[in-house]
């Protein structure tokens, strides 16, 4: 069985904290709302550096505070 990644974004409380909704995000940034939906739930295997530094530039906060890492229980 494949490892799960414990890289996780903060995408989710970026956007409930703004009171936007992920086509507000999508549209601003120029993404699929359903790939925004993905990233804010941390269902995401790869990242796009492009579209993390739009997010980003989107909420004005830098890359570093996006992403953290959680620990996964590997079984």
């Amino acid at each position: 069985m494949a490892e799960k990644h414990s890289i996780r974004c903060r995408l989710q409380e970026w956007i409930e904290e703004s009171g936007g909704n992920y086509s507000t995000v999508a549209e601003a940034v120029g993404v699929d709302v359903g790939a925004i939906r993905r990233l804010a739930k941390n269902q995401f295997d790869r990242v796009d550096c492009v579209t993390w530094q739009a997010i980003c530039d989107y909420f004005k906060k830098p890359i570093g505070e996006l992403f953290f890492q959680e620990d996964v229980d590997v079984a």
